[in-house]
Protein backbone atom coordinates (compact mmCIF):
# COMPACT_ATOMS: atom_id res chain seq x y z
CA UNK A 1 0.00 0.00 0.00
CA UNK A 2 1.11 3.42 -0.94
CA UNK A 3 -0.21 6.59 0.59
CA UNK A 4 0.45 10.20 -1.06
CA UNK A 5 -0.33 13.15 0.36
CA UNK A 6 -0.75 16.30 -1.44
CA UNK A 7 -3.48 19.27 -0.71
CA UNK A 8 -4.07 20.09 -4.36
CA UNK A 9 -6.40 17.45 -5.36
CA UNK A 10 -5.47 16.62 -9.66
CA UNK A 11 -1.81 16.52 -8.38
CA UNK A 12 -2.83 13.93 -5.36
CA UNK A 13 -5.01 12.12 -8.30
CA UNK A 14 -1.93 12.10 -10.52
CA UNK A 15 0.21 10.80 -7.74
CA UNK A 16 -2.90 8.06 -6.98
CA UNK A 17 -2.80 7.09 -10.67
CA UNK A 18 0.26 6.79 -11.89
CA UNK A 19 1.21 4.39 -8.40
CA UNK A 20 -1.98 2.88 -9.67
CA UNK A 21 -1.05 2.05 -13.18
CA UNK A 22 2.80 0.72 -11.63
CA UNK A 23 1.06 -1.75 -9.62
CA UNK A 24 0.34 -0.35 -6.19
CA UNK A 25 -2.54 -0.13 -4.26
CA UNK A 26 -2.64 3.77 -3.44
CA UNK A 27 -4.38 5.69 -0.81
CA UNK A 28 -4.89 9.31 -0.92
CA UNK A 29 -4.71 11.98 1.54
CA UNK A 30 -4.90 15.83 1.74
CA UNK A 31 -3.82 16.25 5.21
CA UNK A 32 -0.97 14.96 7.55
CA UNK A 33 -3.08 14.27 10.30
CA UNK A 34 -5.00 11.65 8.38
CA UNK A 35 -1.71 10.03 7.37
CA UNK A 36 -0.97 10.39 11.07
CA UNK A 37 -3.84 8.94 12.24
CA UNK A 38 -3.29 5.77 10.00
CA UNK A 39 0.40 5.51 11.24
CA UNK A 40 -0.58 5.57 15.07
CA UNK A 41 -3.18 2.80 14.29
CA UNK A 42 0.24 0.80 13.32
CA UNK A 43 -0.92 1.08 9.77
CA UNK A 44 2.15 1.35 7.34
CA UNK A 45 2.63 2.27 4.02
CA UNK A 46 5.14 0.55 2.02
CA UNK A 47 5.85 3.76 -0.04
CA UNK A 48 4.69 7.41 1.49
CA UNK A 49 4.46 10.22 -0.67
CA UNK A 50 4.16 13.95 0.92
CA UNK A 51 4.07 17.54 -0.21
CA UNK A 52 5.50 19.38 1.81
CA UNK A 53 3.70 22.41 2.06
CA UNK A 54 0.62 21.55 3.88
CA UNK A 55 -1.94 23.34 5.40
CA UNK A 56 -1.43 21.59 9.15
CA UNK A 57 2.19 20.88 8.99
CA UNK A 58 5.13 20.26 6.65
CA UNK A 59 5.40 17.04 5.02
CA UNK A 60 9.30 17.10 5.12
CA UNK A 61 9.12 17.60 9.05
CA UNK A 62 6.95 14.65 9.11
CA UNK A 63 9.78 13.06 6.47
CA UNK A 64 12.21 13.42 9.49
CA UNK A 65 10.22 12.26 12.19
CA UNK A 66 9.65 8.84 10.55
CA UNK A 67 13.47 8.52 10.00
CA UNK A 68 13.91 9.52 13.55
CA UNK A 69 11.75 6.27 14.69
CA UNK A 70 13.53 3.31 14.68
CA UNK A 71 9.67 1.52 13.93
CA UNK A 72 9.63 3.45 10.44
CA UNK A 73 13.47 4.83 9.65
CA UNK A 74 13.53 2.25 6.83
CA UNK A 75 10.04 3.10 5.02
CA UNK A 76 10.73 4.97 1.78
CA UNK A 77 9.80 8.29 1.48
CA UNK A 78 9.50 10.93 -1.36
CA UNK A 79 8.61 14.44 -0.97
CA UNK A 80 6.85 15.92 -4.06
CA UNK A 81 7.19 19.49 -3.38
CA UNK A 82 7.72 22.98 -5.07
CA UNK A 83 9.58 24.22 -1.73
CA UNK A 84 12.18 26.75 -2.02
CA UNK A 85 15.17 25.73 -2.85
CA UNK A 86 16.87 26.12 0.17
CA UNK A 87 13.84 23.74 1.66
CA UNK A 88 14.43 21.25 -0.95
CA UNK A 89 18.11 21.40 -0.03
CA UNK A 90 17.55 20.51 3.79
CA UNK A 91 14.89 17.97 3.17
CA UNK A 92 17.44 16.12 0.14
CA UNK A 93 19.64 15.44 4.01
CA UNK A 94 17.12 13.06 4.70
CA UNK A 95 14.52 12.14 1.64
CA UNK A 96 14.57 11.78 -1.85
CA UNK A 97 12.98 15.37 -3.22
CA UNK A 98 11.36 15.84 -6.99
CA UNK A 99 10.80 19.14 -7.42
CA UNK A 100 7.05 19.73 -8.83
CA UNK A 101 6.33 20.06 -11.53
CA UNK A 102 7.36 16.62 -11.61
CA UNK A 103 8.90 14.86 -14.56
CA UNK A 104 6.17 11.61 -14.98
CA UNK A 105 8.99 9.46 -15.80
CA UNK A 106 11.37 10.19 -12.07
CA UNK A 107 7.91 9.35 -9.93
CA UNK A 108 7.14 6.16 -12.20
CA UNK A 109 11.21 5.23 -11.80
CA UNK A 110 10.84 6.07 -7.81
CA UNK A 111 7.52 3.68 -7.62
CA UNK A 112 9.18 0.93 -9.44
CA UNK A 113 12.54 1.03 -7.34
CA UNK A 114 10.31 0.85 -3.98
CA UNK A 115 8.40 -1.82 -5.28
CA UNK A 116 11.77 -4.14 -6.12
CA UNK A 117 12.80 -3.17 -3.02
CA UNK A 118 9.94 -4.02 -1.15
CA UNK A 119 9.75 -7.47 -3.35
CA UNK A 120 13.42 -8.19 -2.42
CA UNK A 121 12.84 -7.38 1.21
CA UNK A 122 9.34 -9.91 1.26
CA UNK A 123 11.96 -12.61 -0.76
CA UNK A 124 14.48 -12.45 1.97
CA UNK A 125 12.11 -12.95 4.60
CA UNK A 126 10.23 -15.63 3.04
CA UNK A 127 13.53 -17.41 3.23
CA UNK A 128 14.94 -16.71 6.58
CA UNK A 129 11.07 -17.86 7.72
CA UNK A 130 12.27 -21.23 5.84
CA UNK A 131 15.46 -21.70 7.46
CA UNK A 132 17.96 -21.20 4.40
Amino acid sequence: MLFAVDDDRPTLALLCDIARASGWVARGFTRLWEVRARLARGTQPALLILDDDLPDGRGGDLARELRADPRTEDMPLLICSGAAPERRVEMRGFVPVVSKPFDLEEIECFLDAAARRLHDGRRRHAALAAGR
